[in-house]
């Protein structure tokens, strides 16, 4: 069993990213000798790839060699991209190019880290479903609106598969070898790489809110869920609670219980959050922003972010 893999390293790309790549396909084809993997380490700028963490990689090809055995008959079975939030502007062009290469080859592509965004930038994701890392989702969801948005672990559809990297990466690399090879071969791979467990990719990306979430009642991770995709256009807590099948005193119990807050503030804490992001990652009006995050008014979106975070909207867009 043959397989083609290429890895393109963007500078700036999560070293933990690539490990997690690179170590399961490699001790997947040192424990089964029936497996032939052809794995090559891809740069589109120089021959030599610096990470975040100053670490260089040196590439084994670099673009125009990748593109060229991109388009060959002796294809490519899968592309891993792994990809920094900061890469050099200068490379998005050639980046556009080698991504809508493999979109035209049907080549499957695994993004990793920022990836999302630049496979969302060159437009092979239209209409289609992505997740990037959840400091960037409110961000990403605005700026991507032909491209629905999932706080996942990573979200795979029949070509393209986008995850925020660093250890959500190893999860899908296994899910990969599942897929590609067998279960078997990939709880072998776990064995011995010591992983006791690996996580769906539909798992809401740990952050501290969803490990605080992880064991509350289901009702109420139903009502939190229906406030975070009903930001623009907040409901009524009742709303909340009649679509969450509670009455709304076990709703505010609930709240109360676990997460020590009302029903009423939570929900705002939600929004003031959402608008917080998109200050600060992206363009948009402060107006804009405030209407987004479910605000009638720019000056009731300033009031209220003032009382959460103790400055005004524009203090947070002037921050370094």
């Amino acid at each position: 069993m043959e397989k083609k893999i290429k890895i393109v390293l963007v500078p700036g790309f999560s070293h933990l990213s690539l490990g997690a790549i690179l170590e399961p396909l490699k001790t997947l084809s040192r424990l089964f000798s029936e497996i032939c993997l052809e794995i090559e380490v891809v740069s589109i700028s120089d021959r030599s790839v610096e990470s975040s963490s100053g670490i260089s990689v040196n590439s084994q090809i670099l673009l125009d060699e990748c593109l060229t055995s991109l388009s060959s008959k002796n294809r490519t079975n899968a592309l891993f991209l792994c990809c920094g939030l900061r890469m050099p502007y200068k490379l998005q062009a050639d980046l556009k190019k080698l991504l809508r290469t493999c979109s035209r080859f049907n080549v499957p592509i695994f993004g990793v880290g920022c990836a999302g965004w630049k496979m969302a930038d060159a437009g092979i994701l239209e209409n289609g479903l992505a997740t990037v890392h959840w400091s960037t989702l409110a961000a990403f969801s605005e700026r991507n609106q032909h491209v629905k948005t999932v706080d996942a672990l990573y979200v795979e559809t029949e070509r393209f598969t986008t995850s925020p990297g660093e250890a959500a990466t190893l999860d899908m690399v296994i899910e990969f070898i599942k897929k590609e090879f067998s279960p078997e071969y990939a709880n072998l791979v776990c064995d011995h790489l010591m992983i006791s467990y690996t996580r769906s990719g539909d798992l809401e990306q740990p952050k501290s809110n969803a490990q605080r979430l992880r064991d509350v009642p289901f009702t109420l991770q139903k009502a939190i869920s229906l406030m975070k995709n009903n930001i623009e256009t907040p409901l009524t807590i009742k709303e909340v609670s009649k679509l969450a099948y509670l009455s709304l005193r076990q709703l505010e119990r609930l709240f109360s219980k676990h997460l020590k807050l009302s029903p009423k503030k939570y929900y705002l804490k939600i929004r003031l959050l959402h608008g917080r992001q998109l200050i600060e990652q992206t363009s948009m009006s402060i107006l804009d922003i405030s209407i987004t995050s479910g605000f009638s008014t720019r000056r009731a979106f300033s009031k209220s972010y003032l009382k959460e975070y103790g400055f005004l909207p524009s203090h947070t867009r002037r921050a370094p």
